[in-house]
């Protein structure tokens, strides 16, 4: 409770530097990768050296200022209970180094295992970022630092990172922390084949040492950028956690396929996606090294012979390439990025001079958002928007005006016939006869998203995006109907919905942690309307039973032609991004007529699951149309078996349905 209030204090009033991404709603690891990415590939783009230092904090939770907490939470005007419920929550703490020791007492440092210890951290440790030059960027994750200087001048490069350094240790010492000598590490990041010294920058008395590769936030960055050694050592870890699905597959015994499919997403796909959003942007011939990785697995999960075609594995284990993968996650970082406004790369737009460049210069490999502007174009998604977080969000001490009606509550609706429901709601609208009737309702096709608000003397209704979902539609009609609402001379208003899903979503408002836009906007409406004195009721009513006004809703709704607000929210859009990829992946699948799996399997779906690990393998390398009698000789540099009555090679489907020395066997199971 006390660190939810403290975050949203620290939030709401921007008290947090936007270049630290730890610990914060929305944020995550890949945004501090990504900046470095991107100030590198700037860097190249105009023939600049970038260097940066990536520094090591010892002890980082052990070693912050009580007092200097104490004192950031007062310079940020925090006045009574809360500061001091922190200052008592700081004190007295006891440890022990062994079982039945003596207790020793915690002089400094945050309790380790507390929500609030890592709020206090990332409170304690922001201001180090106010300690740079306005030509030095640096970007913390908790106490992950590092720090750039990127120009032409290695000498002005060199004098303004051992400001920076010096500032830096200057702000440590001041607050508690130690920074580590042999673990900081910094890289010159340069395309410059001509001979130049790294600079020299001191930390401490003693010289930092440049290396050629360094390990940040779990992704390796070379100082050419080719991830290179990233994909050697991601690909020497996967082969590594490969050994589970060895020891759980064999052709006779071993895990079923979906069981496989979901070891191999955990324990080595995960290591795959974690980061590729910025690794992607190597060469192809270096993300080429980490196919073999995902085919090996197929070919363990499904039980498919060695020589099966990759594609053939895809569309068999309902796993998509690692290339569309890694298309698909990228899209989805990017509207998550547009999603929150409060993200430092909101509005991150090249400038014209740089666009020119990157015109110009095809050889440098372009930056991540214009990498996603091409993945877009191609889906043609260019003119599709995010709709963003609102910025009104609720106080944790607050508690939304909520109240709900359900006089169906009592009846199941397969049980019920619609005179019951008709009667029981006239019952209810005479109980409730000074309250004014508004009927929301929403409609999704295959191509067609829509809602309607039924007023009793005007019908709303508009045409959402196609890629929105029912849940949407269904909450906009609520949002809008409460928008209509605030103009009304009336204050007692309820709202019929026949969307269960929408007042659940209503009342779990704190149970979940991601919530949708317009969920809040509805809680935000009824908040304001309540504070002038509206009453409003949200009422629950079955769909398709007589009720006249849902009914006049769902017609309305299926009717609208006028498109409003083209928006998506991010949970829609996710999904929606995922159909148009499967749908290319189906379009390319399309084109294999001449695979052995296409005649048999010519729609990219997932099989339906067996009972054991046998059954599996026999249907899938029949499926495959590659067996060990009919393809074992590529193994072995031997001659393709021929039939000898047809003089034809053999095949699945030559045995299965052709030759004629089978027909006997046909007979008998088929």
């Amino acid at each position: 409770m006390i660190n939810r209030r403290l975050v949203y204090y620290l939030e709401t009033n921007k008290c947090l530097h936007p270049f630290q991404s730890g610990f914060r709603k929305g944020r995550s690891t890949i945004d501090n990768l990504l900046a470095l990415e991107t100030d590198i590939r700037l860097s190249f783009l105009q023939r600049k050296h970038l260097v940066a230092i990536f520094f090591d904090i010892e002890k980082a939770y052990d070693r912050p200022w009580r007092y200097g907490i104490l004192k950031d939470l007062h310079d940020l005007g925090l006045r009574g209970n809360l500061p001091i419920f922190i200052r008592n929550f700081l004190k007295l703490r006891k440890f022990r180094v062994k079982v039945e020791s003596d207790y020793f007492i915690q002089e400094e440092g945050v309790p380790q295992g507390s929500v609030l210890s890592v709020t206090l951290f990332i409170l304690k440790i922001n201001n180090i970022l106010k300690q740079l030059s306005t030509s030095v960027r640096g970007y913390l994750y908790v106490d992950d630092l590092y720090i750039s200087c990127s120009g032409t001048n290695m000498n002005f490069i060199q004098r303004q990172l051992q400001t920076a350094v010096n500032n830096i240790t200057q702000w440590c010492n001041s607050n508690g922390f130690s920074i580590s000598t042999s673990k900081t590490a910094g890289v010159h990041f340069c395309r410059k084949r001509n001979w130049h010294l790294d600079p020299e920058i001191k930390l401490y008395g003693e010289i930092i040492t440049f290396v050629n590769e360094i390990r940040f936030l779990g992704v390796i960055f070379d100082k050419k950028l080719t991830f290179l050694p990233h994909v050697k050592q991601l690909r020497k870890k996967s082969e590594v956690a490969l050994n589970i699905l060895k020891v759980l597959s064999t052709t006779a015994w071993g895990a079923d396929r979906d069981s496989m499919l979901k070891i191999y997403r955990a324990t080595v796909l995960s290591k795959l996606d974690y980061g590729c959003t910025i690794y992607g942007s190597a060469r192809k011939s270096v993300l080429q090294k980490l196919d073999p990785v995902h085919h090996i697995a197929l070919r363990l999960c499904s039980g498919a012979f060695r020589t099966s075609s990759v594609k053939s594995l895809y569309v068999d284990c309902y796993e998509p390439a690692l290339e569309l993968k890694r298309q698909m996650l990228s899209l989805h970082y990017y509207f998550k990025i547009q999603s929150n406004a409060n993200h430092p790369f909101h509005d991150f737009k090249l400038r014209p001079f740089l666009l020119r460049l990157q015109d110009a210069r095809k050889s440098f490999i372009p930056v991540f958002f214009t990498r996603v502007h091409v993945i877009l174009s191609d889906l043609n998604l260019l003119y599709l928007h995010v709709t963003p977080q609102p910025k009104t969000n609720f106080p944790p001490w607050g508690i939304p005006v909520v109240q709900f009606l359900n006089p169906f509550q009592t009846f199941i609706k397969s049980d019920t016939a619609d005179i019951i429901y008709q009667q029981i709601f006239i019952e209810h609208r005479q109980e409730y006869e000074d309250f004014i009737a508004i009927y929301t309702d929403g409609s999704k096709s295959a191509d067609h998203v829509s809602f309607a608000v039924v007023f009793p003397n005007i019908t709303f209704s508009f045409k959402l995006h196609s890629s929105c979902s029912v849940f949407t539609a269904e909450i906009a009609a609520v949002s809008l109907a409460l928008e209509n609402i605030s103009d009304c001379m009336e204050r007692k208003f309820i709202i019929y919905t026949d969307s269960l899903s929408v007042l659940e979503s209503l009342k779990s408002f704190y149970i979940h942690s991601h919530h949708h836009p317009l969920v809040l906007n509805v809680l935000y409406l009824l908040n304001k309307l309540a504070s002038r004195d509206f009453n409003i009721l949200l009422c629950w009513v079955p769909s398709h039973v007589g009720i006249v006004g849902n009914e006049e809703a769902d017609k309305a709704a299926k009717l609208a032609s006028t498109q409003t607000n083209s928006t998506v929210p991010l949970t829609d859009f996710k999904k929606y991004t995922k159909v148009l990829f499967y749908a290319k992946w189906q379009s390319q699948w399309d084109t294999e007529t001449d695979n052995k799996l296409h005649s048999v399997k010519p729609h990219v779906q997932p099989w339906p699951s067996l009972t054991t690990r046998k059954a599996h393998t026999l249907l899938t390398r029949l499926r495959v149309g590659h067996t060990r009698y009919t393809h074992r000789h590529l193994l072995f540099g031997e001659q393709t078996p021929m039939c000898s009555q047809c003089n034809c090679s053999m095949s699945v489907k030559h045995i299965l349905s052709e030759c004629p020395n089978f027909n006997s066997q046909r007979l008998n199971f088929f």
